[in-house]
């Protein structure tokens, strides 16, 4: 488990480290906890780690945690957002950026934190798992959270990768379409095409944009039902807040 903690009172920043530090070793786990204290630091880290979790403290001074929260969606969708605050008047702006849960500081306990951490374990394996297959003599292993689209590409298949990276494998397509039928994120938006539905930051009307800026069309024919499916997979997220 990679987690961030963001917050600038040094104090709360110690006892959280220590919370989560004490559920590691009650549950056999070794907790990858990397601290900011401020915003601007936490968003520069982005680049060189990958989070699975992020304590995010409100109000932060220069870029607050609702910013912070905003520009974290943008690069990495899957992270799970928990905000940290003294105040509860921020509460549907921390639901327009997906929060996973929200604590109230008066309520900053041990207690508090073992259970959040709880919620966050029964999550990850949804969030994360990997797509496993046979390339030749090669075998591949790769996290599907972050695989941003999947082409055809004859006898292969080319993976996108978060960040930019492209893997492309001698598998055919429709093999991959029956491998990442176990998750629920993956849209086949044309013949040939699959889509992390995490990574598309745009609709328009005949074609989706990723988040690496790559422009995929929309199937014609069957337009209308494959952006019900996009929209229902938002608003199931929104309701699993």
């Amino acid at each position: 488990m990679n987690v961030a903690l963001v917050e600038d009172n040094r104090q709360e920043l110690k006892l959280l480290y220590r919370f989560l530090e004490e559920y590691g070793e009650e549950n056999n786990l070794e907790p990858a906890i990397s601290c900011f204290s401020c915003g601007e630091d936490f968003i520069s880290s982005l680049g060189q780690k990958d989070y699975d979790v992020v304590f995010l403290d409100i109000f932060l001074e220069n870029m607050d945690g609702i910013e912070a929260a905003r520009l974290l969606w943008e690069y990495a969708p899957g992270c799970l957002i928990i905000f940290l605050t003294t105040s509860r008047e921020h509460i549907w702006q921390a639901a327009r950026v997906h929060c996973f849960d929200y604590i109230d500081k008066k309520d900053f306990t041990r207690e508090r934190i073992f259970e959040v951490l709880a919620d966050v374990r029964r999550k990850l394996p949804q969030k994360n798992p990997y797509l496993e297959f046979s390339s030749g003599n090669r075998s591949v292993r790769l996290p599907m959270h972050k695989i941003q689209y999947i082409l055809s590409d004859n006898n292969y298949t080319l993976f996108g990768m978060e960040g930019g990276a492209k893997h492309r494998y001698r598998i055919p397509f429709g093999s991959i379409m029956e491998l990442t039928g176990q998750v629920d994120y993956f849209l086949n938006c044309n013949r040939g095409i699959l889509l992390n539905m995490n990574g598309i930051i745009k609709e328009e009307t005949d074609v989706y944009v990723m988040k690496g800026g790559e422009r995929f069309p929309i199937r014609r024919y069957e337009r209308a039902a494959i952006k019900d499916i996009y929209h229902q997979y938002q608003f199931q997220k929104l309701e699993e807040m």
